[in-house]
């Protein structure tokens, strides 16, 4: 929703004419975690967002109590408790709600966007919209708000001069969009300087997260952006993109999904178990626990984790495991030739507009594996939970053909996309009654305990890997002493007996 191939052309070539920087860009779904501040807001820790409300005359008026509301942690189904509740804890935004910045008419050039309808695709809104943004981050700032208050957090946990986070929600009819205006500026940044991001009361601005049609939902899914997620649904329209992912495929409605395991795991909100051996685990929801279950290392690997209604998820009407292929060396092709879709530098972020990472069906970035392969997602069939999660009694297992799957060869195995052995299986699942699920997992019997996601800190290793260690010494065999009380016992018969 939030990007077209029109616009994406334009500013592809504006892009060309941009000076040339080394850093990732802000929407590489958290491939580089060294750009946090110019390139994306921090994901971790206490943040203080703003959201700046533009109303145009003639349109349906802002609720601002409705919008207050969402935005707050009173909400349990809002935007505030979206984000802890996904994170575990570990990201808790607040939400300042900045002063109604009202027009008596469109502040859009009316020959250009006549009844200040913006259209997808439409390219006259690229400098209009950079005007309204830095108009929007001008007139609130004059209006008595401090934006050293929204820079509470950085890379370090520390204020860092990059704002943690701007959204701009209006009442006139548009999609969403995260923009980064840090990248496209050439005019004035508000601080006395052309060009780069908007600086206000020395806090500096790089992207902004905008919706229209005072549409809430829409904010979750841009603001996601701004962490530096990817889109993760096919802009071409081929199919529908990832299922349970608020990234991907969503309808943008009040059943807000839940992140997939990959982009928790990358934005290190999720307690992750690292499969190696054979295992029987039980994953409790992932609402609740975070937990995601690892099998494979490096940059091809699968993710499994526990999905089912609950305060998010509503959509689901059942319960069951829900598998993720993901390959993160998927590249991209466009006319400037191969590109890593992630952790490509400044400005690839156009690249990926063009050949999204989920565009190809058979073989994007993250794939959602159906139980009952029939590639429904594939097909652009519509996703049957009951059918496409993991439930009672269903298997996933290796196919020995080795074939590469495609739409001419739909072959529903564990395989990796190159056809080879994971070494990955799933086998007898079991839904129990208090919402946990049981499943036993086969994956390489070594090498699975060294692959750390970062260095340190919380949400960096693996909380467990394999399967628990063998204890030393008379413990090491658990039912050694049962079987010398029957020993024992057969002795005492013999001797009665005489």
């Amino acid at each position: 929703m939030s990007h077209v191939a029109v616009m994406a052309r334009f500013l592809l070539a504006l892009m060309l004419v941009a000076p040339a920087l080394a850093r990732a860009d802000y929407m590489d779904h958290f491939a580089s975690r060294d750009d946090v501040g110019p390139r994306k807001v921090p994901a971790l820790g206490d943040v203080t967002v703003l959201l700046m409300p533009v109303e145009v005359k003639g349109f349906p008026p802002i609720d601002r109590a409705k919008l207050e509301r969402f935005f707050s942690p009173d909400d349990e189904a809002g935007f505030v408790r979206y984000f802890e509740v996904s994170s575990l804890g570990r990201y808790r935004p607040r939400v300042v709600v900045g002063p109604t910045i009202s027009y008596e008419q469109c502040p859009l050039p009316a020959a250009q966007f006549p009844g200040c309808r913006v259209r997808r695709g439409d390219i006259n809104a690229f400098s209009a919209g950079i005007d309204l943004l830095r108009e929007a981050v001008r007139r609130t700032d004059e209006a008595g708000v401090d934006f050293t208050q929204f820079d509470r957090s950085g890379r370090a946990g520390q204020p860092d001069r990059w704002a943690d986070g701007v959204m701009l929600l209006t009442n006139v009819p548009f999609g969403g969009i995260a923009f980064p205006i840090g990248f496209f500026n050439r005019g004035d940044n508000l601080a006395g300087q052309s060009g780069g991001a908007l600086v206000a009361d020395g806090v500096r601005i790089p992207h902004v997260a905008v919706a229209g049609d005072t549409d809430v939902h829409v904010m979750v899914h841009e603001f996601g952006h701004l962490l530096g997620l990817t889109d993760l649904y096919d802009e071409a329209g081929k199919y529908a993109g990832l299922h349970l992912s608020f990234m991907g495929s969503w309808a943008y409605d009040p059943k807000i999904v839940l992140p997939d395991a990959e982009t928790r795991y990358r934005l290190r909100w999720a307690n992750v178990l690292q499969a190696q051996g054979t295992q029987r685990y039980r994953l409790e929801p992932v609402e609740t626990s975070g937990q995601v279950l690892r099998i494979g290392v490096g940059d091809e690997y699968f993710l499994v984790e526990n999905r089912g209604p609950g305060r998010f998820d509503q959509a689901l009407p059942v319960r069951g495991l829900a598998v993720f292929h993901v390959d993160r060396a998927v590249a991209s092709v466009t006319a400037q030739g191969r590109f890593p879709k992630l952790g490509a530098k400044e400005g690839d972020f156009v690249n990926r507009l063009l050949d999204c990472v989920n565009c190809d069906a058979w073989h994007p970035y993250i794939r959602l594996v159906q139980a009952d392969g029939e590639f429904d997602v594939e097909a652009d069939r519509p996703f049957q939970p009951d059918a496409d999660l993991f439930r009672d009694g269903d298997r996933f297992l290796n196919d020995p053909s080795n074939t590469v799957r495609s739409a001419s060869s739909p072959i529903n195995g564990s395989n990796l996309y190159s056809g080879q052995p994971s070494g990955f299986a799933l086998d007898d699942v079991r839904v129990r009654e208090d919402g946990s699920i049981d499943v036993t997992i086969t994956a390489p019997a070594e090498g699975q305990c060294g692959d750390p996601l970062c260095a340190d800190g919380e949400g960096c290793a693996p909380i467990a890997c394999g399967p628990p260690p063998v204890k030393s010494g008379c413990q090491s065999a658990p039912g050694l002493g049962l079987v010398a009380l029957l020993f024992l016992e057969q002795g005492l018969r013999r001797r009665q007996r005489r």
